[in-house]
């Protein structure tokens, strides 16, 4: 396999997203595998103790990987966890000759123009035929999502909150949240400073809790605005998968990377909500308030507008290794 196109592959799979942008993957290619490893430095002590969000991040990169493939012409085939030794090593990705499904290249088109938005949304609903295409999307990756419908909605806010609330009381999760919030625009990793909004997520009328990226803002003090602002009511779904280990982890993030793409296609934007998800009280309360047999992964927020800016990467000779044998 030409080492310019493997290269290529890998340099798609790190325009996915991850967990405040730590990029917590590495690749080593070699013939016509590609190797997918988890960089356990890159990790967030503190946000994510058990590595769930970062093999959920990883698991994006892999679904990136494998529809960049698809557009360089090659059907592939994933073991998922090749080797029992080695848990760092999440994935072995092999390159067929074999044609790949042509709706594969369809989404690998939007890879470049996928990015997370935390910009507000407009009030313009989220069609029917997008919500099922969607999840659609997951269940092609083992996955399901589901819709927060209103009689949920005020649960999912206040536990969101109470998350958000608990993580924001803690000063190492705020050091932490401080290292990955980028003030350097020479940076190629974290959450910059540009894609993060000026108005304070507290001045916003969202109907659920936002992260404020901004670690040492005063939080809850608002500034007095002569109109209140407009309610923010995007359409909020939840991911999950039936089990909820290592394996389970990084299929989800298979079915994130493809959710994303294909809300890309469909003209929508999206960003996650991760707060209730990051405390084991309230991730597990969101299960039962929501009736959910299965484990949940993840909150998006989808909606229209909000467009933001892409966050940085870092470059591929930091992630690869390209081995002869």
């Amino acid at each position: 396999m030409d080492k310019n196109t493997l290269r290529d592959i890998v340099e798609q799979a790190t325009l996915a997203p991850s967990i405040h942008n730590t990029q917590p993957w590495r690749f080593v290619t070699h013939q016509q595998t590609i190797e997918l490893w988890t960089d356990p430095s890159r990790g967030l002590d503190v946000l994510d103790p058990t590595g769930r969000a970062r093999h959920i991040s990883c698991g994006a990169a892999l679904l990136h990987a494998r529809l960049a493939a698809a557009a360089a012409g090659h059907a592939t085939s994933v073991q998922l966890l090749p080797n029992p030794a080695e848990p760092t090593h999440l994935a072995d990705i092999r390159l067929d000759m074999a044609a790949p499904p042509a709706a594969e290249r369809v989404l690998a088109r939007a890879i470049p123009l996928r990015h997370t938005s935390r910009e507000p949304f407009s009030g313009k609903p989220v069609p029917d035929a997008t919500v099922r295409a969607l999840q659609h999307a997951a269940a092609a990756e083992n996955a399901w999502l589901q819709s927060v419908g209103p009689q949920d909605a005020t649960a999912v806010a206040v536990l969101q909150a109470h998350a958000d609330d608990i993580e924001s009381a803690n000063p190492r999760y705020i050091k932490e949240l401080r290292h990955w919030t980028q003030s350097d625009g020479a940076a190629r990793d974290g959450v910059p400073e540009a894609a993060v909004p000026a108005t304070p997520p507290a001045e916003r009328g969202s109907n659920i809790r936002l992260r404020d990226f901004v670690a040492d803002r005063e939080r809850f003090v608002v500034r007095h605005r002569e109109q209140p602002p407009v309610v923010e009511r995007p359409l909020i779904m939840v991911l999950g998968t039936d089990d909820d280990d290592h394996r389970a982890w990084v299929e989800a993030g298979q079915a994130l990377g493809r959710v994303l793409l294909e809300a890309t296609v469909h003209g929508v934007q999206v960003s996650p909500l991760t707060q209730a998800l990051e405390v084991p009280f309230t991730r597990a309360r969101l299960g039962a308030e929501l009736g959910i047999i299965g484990h949940p992964q993840m909150l998006l927020r989808i909606g229209h507008g909000g467009g933001g800016v892409a966050s940085p990467r870092r470059s591929v000779a930091d992630v690869l290794t390209q081995r002869v044998s």
